[in-house]
């Protein structure tokens, strides 16, 4: 994992953690209207840059405690993570409820699916990878028929993941448990989902955190409300 930071820090932390196939220049369009007031934490995930693996959240969350304590930081005003950045926060943040003010999950696929089904998605994302390599020409298109829409984003990251870390991911993606938390607990969560986007299909699996706000944005697809509202997804949001 690689991590940097923006702004002042004695202000308070946000860390923010980006969807699969991206980096930490997911967020580069918002960092100026944040980090003015915050201090901000951006990890890249091991895997998603060269010569680099990504072993497991585990792994990650560990290198995200240890860089927090090297910095003498234990308290977050907020976790903000998009689909598996959202997954990685959700994660972190029931291991670790006293640290953290407020989570925000944003189309995360929150589901513990069988292997049969953790197999099907690992072969169509396998293929896109390959797909990727062999034509870069197509590395848009192809991103977009598997992940939502989100080529554009994914196109300079995807192609260097390899099919190891791949094997991984899967697990942080279609492997969450989901368990139980305290009333006090689910008040600081917050989940957000499109209308169109196939994640919001874990949200009866999550309901049961009856004390959490949840948003469901008509119209809108993967990590979209952010991408496209970002003025009014930070004023309604962050709190």
């Amino acid at each position: 994992m690689k991590i940097v930071t923006y702004g002042k820090k004695e202000n308070e932390k946000i860390l923010l953690l980006h969807p699969m196939f991206t980096s930490a220049k997911f967020f580069d369009f918002v960092i100026d209207r944040l980090s003015n007031k915050y201090y901000l934490i951006i990890p890249t995930y091991s895997g998603h840059y060269e010569d680099s693996d990504y072993i497991s959240m585990e792994d990650e969350e560990k290198t995200i405690d240890e860089f927090l304590k090297k910095n003498n930081i234990d308290k977050l005003k907020a976790i903000i993570g998009f689909s598996l950045g959202g997954n990685i926060a959700f994660h972190y943040f029931c291991n670790n409820q006293d640290k953290v003010n407020q989570v925000i999950v944003d189309s995360a696929p929150i589901f513990k699916f069988p292997n049969i089904i953790k197999k099907y998605f690992y072969n169509r994302y396998k293929k896109c990878l390959l797909n990727i390599k062999n034509h870069p020409e197509k590395t848009v298109k192809e991103l977009n028929k598997c992940f939502n829409g989100m080529g554009k984003v994914q196109q300079y990251v995807a192609p260097i993941v390899t099919i190891e870390s791949l094997k991984n991911l899967l697990e942080s993606c279609y492997n969450i448990e989901a368990p139980k938390l305290e009333n006090d607990s689910q008040r600081k969560i917050t989940f957000v989902y499109g209308a169109n986007d196939i994640a919001r299909l874990c949200l009866p699996r999550i309901k049961k955190y009856k004390n959490s706000e949840f948003i469901k944005i008509d119209s809108l697809g993967h990590c979209c409300y952010f991408r496209e509202n970002t003025d009014e997804y930070i004023k309604r949001l962050i709190r």
